[in-house]
């Protein structure tokens, strides 16, 4: 089979894996945190979250997966994927 015919075939729908910054600000935003309370109980400052959260920086995966576990207490996969289907039902 040539890869035009896998690619028409395509049962699922491809998501693409959300950016760091959209899964910090996505995950603080359910748990109710501020800025300044994430990066308090993280441990860094407000304005690295603040800048990671905009774009300027990107965080590292570890401090991605830190942030939402240790701080929000969340389990990143189920972040990441209740981001993919609010990004599914807004398009």
């Amino acid at each position: 089979m040539t890869q035009s015919s896998y690619s028409s075939g395509r049962i699922f729908k491809e998501k693409r894996t959300p950016l760091g910054a959209e899964i910090l600000r996505f995950a603080r935003r359910i748990r109710g945190f501020t800025q300044a309370e994430s990066a308090a109980n993280y441990g860094i400052e407000e304005r690295t979250l603040r800048r990671w959260e905009n774009k300027e920086y990107s965080p590292k995966w570890n401090d991605v997966v830190g942030l939402v576990e240790d701080v929000y207490s969340l389990d990143i996969i189920e972040v990441i994927g209740k981001l993919n289907d609010c990004d599914t039902n807004n398009h």
